[in-house]
């Protein structure tokens, strides 16, 4: 055989292999879904995770057949029930192991949601109208890319989440429309440990239900419109603690977490530290936490200690503080009707500086939260995909200077969802707050309320 037919030979056994892998590869290549309007199963996977449903769609598109895919449900485990089909515990991982790709390639996945939100505050603050009223429109889209290289027990990943914001209540840092959530590497054995370095978030301990989403109206509560930085500015009234000093991404550029997870059975342990500096403040901390996990019923608890102080050691620029606190939950699952969730939280803050070498008892004080909520799906025979959910979260903060009540901030809301082809997500919030001002921006103590409503459209793929 000369060898311009040695090489016609080969061109061929190429083009058959290849054209051979793309059908194998391509479950829907020869055999549409004889439904066009039906979502198509998704494609069978290795993974020694049982599967379930996730918050991703049940169709992996391949981009490139064994490299590049779309993130089946397998990559969402579930070896026991998260939550209600769609629901807010479902949308939680609870400190599993994710995206789970028990084979070599790059995963995609991500959301994309839009708010439309209207709220009226009533206030009794004699220095400002009566009342306050606001329309806000907000979106988020997060690019999730996660490249993974395993033998199949042993794994290495990379993750970024890059994240498209239109006009958040909380403005994103600059330029404050592109940016990123979770960007990390992780090691370990599947379903045993890992360690991961970089930016994330760690174990929830304080579910929400199905509102009180963060950056929405609910969830910032009856603020009183005439404090600065923001029509609401953060501090004035008492937000709830969810162990959060070290739970949510770092916000400073130059703060990282290292995170070290085991797994047992149905225990999840997550040991977290937290390094860095803000630009003007060192910061290190840590934060245990736990999940038990029986699927129809969860424990969660977390406690934490977060250190900050100058970089300039000098009396005259000494400014220290110290966040601690602790906080744990509840919930029962009863799938696929309802699920119910307690939670309760305490901090306490210290800071002392130049001025107050005993402690700056205008800054320090402490907080507590409780809270709760329920979800269940009313006509589960008839319309599986409704859900309807209600909640309520009271916080307070004591400041060390007051010798009278705290300030006090009441959250509740409702919620309808309904969930199109496993992946459309539109839910309306209805929320009401009060809140009680009685710290060093009062002169006497008064009291304010706000209704709000709020149309969230979610895609998840």
């Amino acid at each position: 055989m000369n060898a311009k037919t040695l090489r016609l030979v080969c061109l061929a056994l190429v083009t058959w292999s290849g054209a051979a892998r793309a059908a194998t590869d391509d479950p829907f290549a020869d055999n549409p879904p004889a439904d066009p309007g039906a979502a198509p199963e998704s494609v069978p996977s290795k993974s020694k995770v049982p599967p379930g449903p996730a918050s991703a769609p049940a169709v992996p598109a391949n981009v490139a057949p064994g490299l590049i895919e779309q993130l089946p449900a397998s990559a969402y485990p579930e070896p026991v029930t998260r939550g209600l089909y769609g629901g807010p515990l479902w949308l939680d991982m609870q400190g599993l192991q994710w995206p789970y790709m028990p084979t070599t390639g790059i995963g995609i996945s991500g959301s994309g949601w839009i708010d439309g939100n209207y709220r009226t505050i009533r206030t009794g603050n004699p220095s400002i109208p009566p009342t306050f009223h606001e329309l806000l429109d907000q979106g988020r889209f997060v690019l999730r890319v996660t490249p993974t290289y395993t033998n199949g027990s042993w794994f290495v990943q990379a993750n970024a989440e890059m994240v498209a914001n239109t006009d958040q209540y909380d403005v994103q840092p600059a330029p404050s429309v592109v940016g990123a959530d979770d960007v990390w590497v992780r090691t370990g054995t599947w379903n045993v440990w890992d360690v991961t370095v970089g930016r994330m978030q760690g174990f929830d301990v304080y579910p929400l239900g199905m509102g009180l989403d963060l950056n929405t109206y609910e969830r910032l509560g009856a603020y009183d419109p005439s404090f600065t930085n923001s029509p609401n500015g953060y501090g004035s009234v008492p937000a709830l603690y969810n162990a959060e000093y070290l739970f949510y991404r770092p916000s400073a550029p130059r703060v990282s977490d290292v995170a070290a997870h085991f797994y047992t059975g149905p225990l999840r342990f997550e040991l977290l530290g937290q390094f860095g500096n803000d630009g003007a403040l060192n910061i290190a901390g840590a934060r245990p936490a736990a999940i038990l996990d029986l699927g129809f019923f969860k424990l969660r608890g977390a406690a934490e200690y977060q250190y900050k102080w100058a970089e300039n050691p000098t009396p005259t620029a000494k400014n220290t503080i110290k966040n601690s606190g602790v906080a744990g939950s509840a919930q029962v699952v009863l799938a696929p009707y309802i699920e119910a969730g307690i939670n309760v939280g305490y901090a306490a803050i210290d800071v002392f500086d130049a001025t107050h070498t005993d402690g700056n008892k205008g800054l320090s004080g402490n907080r507590f939260s409780v809270g709760g909520f329920v979800d269940f799906a009313p006509l589960h025979f008839i319309l599986p995909n409704l859900m309807i959910g209600a909640g309520i979260n009271y916080a307070t903060f004591h400041n060390l200077l007051m010798d009278q009540e705290e300030s006090t901030n009441r959250q509740e809301f409702l919620a309808f969802q309904y969930l199109f082809y496993k992946q459309l997500f539109v839910k309306l919030v209805g929320g009401y707050a009060k809140s009680r001002f009685q710290n060093l921006n009062t002169t006497s103590p008064y009291d304010v309320d706000m209704f709000s409503a709020r149309l969230r459209v979610m895609y998840l793929f």
